[in-house]
């Protein structure tokens, strides 16, 4: 029995065991469990933007109109080998696209019903691989339709659909907690390794849609067929490499009832969990309001391209700097906060964010120099771009563990709600040919009419709660530095 016993704690261990050697350092800070979830979880992520940024030249590229295209020496491209018109091709683009993301967030609200209750069921693992098969399969149909050009608009919004379908985005903040959980200590540290590795891929992959950009590209058969044999590499990666997350003790083994048994049973636990959490519920509707106002996005770069008269190879080349940027100071806001306390640095973040969004509304149609107002903004909210990280640590401590995957997927049905309805909404309000100012900031200003609830709700609902909670960071943070401090002077003496 003695050699059996030291057989089995060689191999695996007691969870402890098999606990420390997931939170010992294994390369840059990053622990061996962190190194196997962080780098496939981002590649996804990565090839999610990748994806997310060439939708909209391929949509333009499907535009078709009467107009010839200008083929003379010098002729500023359409965007489409079919149709000549740019502003029309710019807007039906945008319009395209819009319809396909309200799609995809429809994709996503149904997928995420399941994917917690699933991932919770099954483990993270396993929901990891299901969601990333309808990446696949939507990459395969926006292969499809570069080949099937009657059908090309249909496939497109398809692609889309499977897309939101996949729930990796929430299956990524799932697997983070986890992480967070089992390794313990200093939470916003966690976040902001998980946060960095994302930015630092995502700025490899925004430097290849800078490429496609520049290369003019308007036959998408050789890209799609570079990024399906990706994302199939992805796949063998997660069935392979992807450990499993889940805590032992947090597993359910659930029964496989009706589809409508096991809709009905995840509202009833949100339902349950709102009820007893006024953080929840203050938190949904201040995340409603946001989610709808960032229902602008899907325009953001038409709106500047009808409007400024750039091409979206040079917008991205003035907004690629930006990721960078924010994996430069994705730890300033930490690195603050432990000098002038988390409670300090949350209130001035907040607010400061909140002045630049609004204080910029009238000088949206001008330009600083050669760059449009609304990327000038985004500089200067770049400095503040580690308050994400601040924000995930903080949920930590005003969410307990067992409902961190029900708060989720809560608010990512949230986000995906609001997305399906106002992705379309703001596709419409879109004019590219709009000649009053009214007509021009029209987007704009509907979006952060919206998000005045959003403060309204921060302000008297979640600002106290959120304090109380950075104050739980500044002493988990002090905790955590102390052994380390003790170690340092035993070093030196």
């Amino acid at each position: 029995k003695g050699s059996v016993g030291r057989k089995r704690l060689d191999w695996g261990g007691t969870r402890r065991a098999r606990a420390g050697a997931w939170s010992a350092p294994a390369m840059f800070g990053f622990t061996e469990l962190e190194v196997r979830t962080y780098l496939i979880l981002t590649l996804c992520g990565g090839l999610q933007i990748l994806i997310n940024q060439i939708e909209q030249p391929y949509a333009r590229s499907l535009i078709v109109c009467d107009t010839p295209v200008n083929t003379t020496l010098g002729a500023e491209p359409s965007g489409s080998d079919h149709c000549g018109d740019r502003l029309h091709v710019i807007g039906e683009g945008a319009r395209l696209s819009g319809g396909g993301d309200s799609l995809e967030n429809c994709g996503r609200f149904i997928i995420t019903l399941f994917v917690s209750g699933f991932a919770d069921s099954h483990g993270r693992k396993a929901a990891a691989i299901v969601g990333w098969v309808f990446i696949t399969a939507s990459v395969f149909l926006f292969f499809l339709a570069s080949f099937i050009k009657p059908w090309a608009k249909v496939f497109f919004i398809a692609a889309q659909g499977l897309q939101g379908m996949s729930g990796i985005g929430l299956i990524v903040e799932i697997v983070t907690r986890d992480i967070a959980a089992q390794i313990g200590g200093d939470t916003t540290a966690v976040y902001t390794r998980k946060n960095g590795l994302g930015m630092f891929l995502g700025f490899v992959f925004f430097g290849q849609v800078l490429y496609i950009q520049y290369a003019g590209i308007t036959e998408f058969r050789p890209v799609w067929a570079c990024i399906l044999t990706f994302t199939l590499v992805v796949l063998v990666g997660l069935v392979a490499v992807f450990p499993e997350t889940q805590a032992k003790e947090n597993q359910q083994n659930k029964d496989r009832g009706s589809i409508v048994s096991i809709v009905k049973n995840e509202f009833g636990v949100y339902a349950g969990m709102l009820k007893n959490s006024q953080f929840m519920r203050c938190a949904l509707l201040e995340g409603f309001f946001n989610n709808a106002s960032g229902g602008f996005n899907i325009i953001i770069v038409p709106w500047m391209m009808a409007m400024f008269g750039y091409s979206q190879l040079e917008l991205l080349m003035m907004m690629m700097p930006l990721a960078f940027l924010g994996f430069v100071f994705n730890g300033l806001v930490p690195g603050l906060c432990g000098k002038y306390g988390h409670r300090r640095m949350w209130t001035l973040c907040y607010w400061t964010d909140k002045i630049i969004d609004y204080g910029g509304i009238p000088f949206l149609t001008y330009s600083v120099g050669w760059m449009p107002v609304p990327v000038f903004i985004q500089y200067m909210r770049s400095p503040l771009g580690g308050m994400g990280n601040i924000v995930e640590a903080s949920m930590a401590h005003l969410i307990d563990q067992k409902d961190s995957a029900k708060w989720a997927a809560m608010m990512q049905l949230n986000g995906f709600f609001t997305g399906s309805m106002f992705s379309f909404l703001f596709s419409r309000v879109f004019n590219p040919e709009a000649t009053t100012q009214v007509g021009r900031l029209a987007p704009f200003m509907l979006a952060n009419f919206i998000k005045i609830g959003a403060v309204v709700t921060y302000a008297r609902g979640l600002h106290s709660l959120y304090l109380e909670a950075t104050d739980k960071l500044t002493a988990s943070a002090s905790d955590s530095a102390a052994p380390a401090a003790e170690d340092s002077d035993k070093k030196k003496d």
